[in-house]
């Protein structure tokens, strides 16, 4: 019997959130950026890691042997070894920063990759935590995963439990330091691929990170101008971190105000630039 009348019946059911979404995101960003580059600059970030482990290894166990002593010279394990330390990899955190996350939204814009994200049931903050984790991931390799790895080889190298019952503290402030370079550059670099092209993004990221330190050197005689810069905000709230003497005459408070703001600044870029569109076919 032909039919010659044919009503579509949409689908009524309720649609469930396919969980982990933001893994599968992350996981493949992962995967893609393990490239020549960033296995290279991974190579070399790891050398003062090594340093660092070989000085441990020095005061711990070698202190009889000349040379290894020497080389261990007025070095003390404690928190200002670990912070500078943290501090040290600075460096090649930012490279890493922006060879991982300069173009993560940029390319979706320029090729409309972020229609077919959320042509799939992925939610904006899948898509967000997606890319962060990407960067994420990368830049704790740099930072501080290597810092506790150096905190339980002087634990298992030192010789009675007297370092570890004064300096129990010290992975709490790896982590939270590190999480914190994190939610700042992190956030600044997905929201300046979000306002501009990969490339564009990468001068940006350095401008906002440069340009202010230099003015902040320049007027050293004025301590606010460091609340300008990321970098010297940063240096501040390690230091309070770690329990160490300010390097910088302003409050620390002022230091972390700055630096949320900017998280919250990014964040409200990002909400305003990546925007979940209906895929009509």
């Amino acid at each position: 019997m032909p039919v010659f009348d044919m009503n579509y019946r949409p689908w009524k059911g309720r649609l469930l959130p396919v969980p982990r979404a933001w893994y599968v995101i992350a996981k493949t960003h992962v995967r893609l950026r393990w490239k020549r580059g960033v296995i290279a600059l991974l190579i070399l970030a790891a050398f003062p890691f090594l340093v660092r482990a070989l000085q441990i290894l020095a005061m711990t166990r070698l202190q009889d042997f000349d040379l290894l002593s020497q080389f261990a010279k007025d070095l003390e394990i404690d928190a200002k070894f670990f912070k500078d330390f943290m501090l040290g990899q600075s460096f090649w955190f930012i490279l890493m920063i922006y060879l991982t996350g300069a173009g993560l939204i940029a390319n979706d814009q320029k090729y409309r990759a972020n229609y077919l994200y959320f042509s799939k049931p992925v939610t904006y903050w899948d898509y967000i935590a997606g890319k962060f984790m990407t960067v994420g991931f990368f830049g704790s390799v740099i930072t501080f995963v290597p810092g506790l790895i150096l905190f339980l080889l002087q634990v298992l190298l030192a010789e009675n439990a007297s370092f570890l019952r004064s300096f129990f503290w010290i992975p709490f402030a790896i982590i939270g330091l590190g999480l914190i370079a994190l939610l700042v550059f992190g956030s600044l670099i997905l929201a300046l691929s979000a306002l501009f092209s990969g490339r564009s993004a990468g001068i940006f990221f350095f401008a906002i990170l440069l340009f202010p330190d230099i003015v902040r050197k320049i007027l050293s005689g004025i301590p606010e101008v460091g609340l300008f810069s990321l970098a010297a905000n940063i240096k501040q709230v390690a230091a309070a971190i770690f329990g160490l003497e300010l390097p910088y005459e302003y409050p620390v408070w002022e230091a972390g105000l700055v630096l949320l703001g900017c998280v919250l600044l990014c964040l409200g870029v990002l909400r305003w630039r990546v925007r979940p569109s209906e895929v009509v076919t």
